[in-house]
């Protein structure tokens, strides 16, 4: 008897101690995990992919593992940077085989593993998917990313092999637990595609004075993206992407401080990006994404910023401009050298008539008004009010282009040939 109580005392005991360490490592596991897309090395090799993670416990390395099954995996030394409450870890999957499943997992047998997730690499031949959002900024609308979780998890049905973000990530960047809890929110997509955003005028200091228009800190630690980070380009199968970051441009205007000024270093920068593209014969398509858009009606209309980048993508013959920052869903006819091109097929669009131009609405901050029913330049724009994302399809030589609303209805479907 005495034995059994010693035995029934001894497992409530380790019982104790289990559940007393289980939330421990829980939350030593990886969190706010998520893929990005770094430059590569070889253009006959696939884009290598990077993995950002936090960890609020852990103390030594942590690691990233991938490989095309579970039991054969390669080990990465993770790169560790300091971070509000934790660390940021950063690892890269590179040298990989084309339009391979992979999976991964990122951390450590001392402090826990992630689970285990999967991803395809780059293809070299067919068709790939890019997912569109924008605005997913946490408003009144959206405590906690509530909308912005759930779009994300239609996004993820897609399977996009990455996501385009035009801006206003957060409603306020300067704000450590915005950003976080952005990608706490939508992990589950972030996982899967890689994340490829540009800054909006919520996520930056807006009004004139110090730091006017610059990123926050957390901006640069918890994204890993190329170049300078603001102003990027990366090339991922036959198209060339290239993010530019838009300013405040409304607040920039009233003091001459609108970005892309004519002769900046930021204006030659993207010159020259495009320069290189529409030289580069594996490139069928130049895609440029931004915050705020270039043609538009009423408080998000720049001309300051519409007269320093509409002569540069026209002139490069951009196929599409896409942008966010007004939270509707808007697409306007093509535009040649400033010129409208009204085509009677207008789901149909060859890209020898100029460059098309979408506002992707919203993906979280709260809807606003209708689109521009009025205006003679909009081809599109839904006659209700609504959060949306969109889905691109890309080829050789189409690019199918669809918009869903947040109960994953078709609100718009376009195809552009070249």
């Amino acid at each position: 008897m005495k034995k059994a109580v010693f035995q029934l005392t001894f497992t409530a005991f380790l019982l104790s101690i289990v559940l007393l360490v289980l939330p421990l490592v829980s939350y030593a596991q990886p969190q706010q995990i998520h893929l990005g897309l770094g430059i590569k090395k070889s253009p006959s090799r696939p884009s290598p992919v990077l993995v950002t993670w936090f960890s609020a416990v852990s103390q030594g390395d942590e690691f990233l593992k991938y490989g095309v099954n579970e039991g054969k995996m390669k080990s990465v030394k993770a790169s560790r940077t300091g971070f509000s409450g934790g660390s940021i870890f950063n690892g890269v999957m590179e040298d990989m085989k084309s339009g391979t499943r992979y999976v991964y997992k990122c951390g450590s047998d001392k402090d826990g593993w992630s689970g285990l997730y999967s991803f395809r690499s780059e293809p070299d031949t067919g068709t790939f998917r890019v997912a569109i959002i924008g605005d997913t900024q946490n408003s009144a609308n959206n405590e906690g990313f509530m909308i912005t979780s759930r779009i994300a998890g239609l996004v993820r049905i897609y399977s996009p092999s990455l996501t385009l973000h035009m801006g206003d990530l957060v409603e306020n960047g300067s704000v450590t637990a915005n950003w976080t809890g952005l990608l706490t929110a939508t992990q589950d997509l972030n996982e899967i595609s890689p994340l490829m955003p540009v800054l909006g005028n919520h996520d930056v200091q807006s009004n004139p004075g110090g730091n006017f228009q610059e990123p926050p800190q957390d901006y640069h630690l918890l994204f890993n993206l190329p170049g300078d980070e603001v102003n990027y380009s990366f090339t991922y199968r036959n198209v060339r992407f290239i993010g530019i970051y838009s300013g405040a441009a409304d607040a920039a205007a009233k003091i001459d401080q609108v970005k892309f000024k004519p002769g900046s270093p930021e204006s030659i920068w993207l010159d020259s990006e495009l320069t290189k593209a529409e030289n580069d014969r594996t490139i069928n398509w130049i895609v440029v994404y931004m915050h705020y858009p270039v043609l538009s009606v009423g408080w998000s209309n720049v001309d300051k910023w519409r007269a320093n980048i509409q002569p540069i993508l026209e002139r490069h013959k951009v196929d599409l401009c896409l942008a966010g920052h007004r939270h509707v869903y808007e697409r306007y006819f093509q535009m040649k050298r400033g010129v409208m091109f009204k085509n009677d097929q207008t789901n149909i669009l060859s890209t020898g008539y100029g460059t098309i131009y979408i506002t992707n609405g919203t993906a979280g901050g709260n809807p606003t008004a209708l689109g521009g029913t009025d205006l003679s330049s909009v081809a599109f724009t839904p006659d209700r009010t609504m959060y949306s994302f969109g889905i691109m399809d890309i080829s050789d030589k189409s690019i199918a282009y669809s918009v869903y609303d947040q109960d994953n209805t078709l609100i718009d479907k376009f195809l552009i040939v070249k």
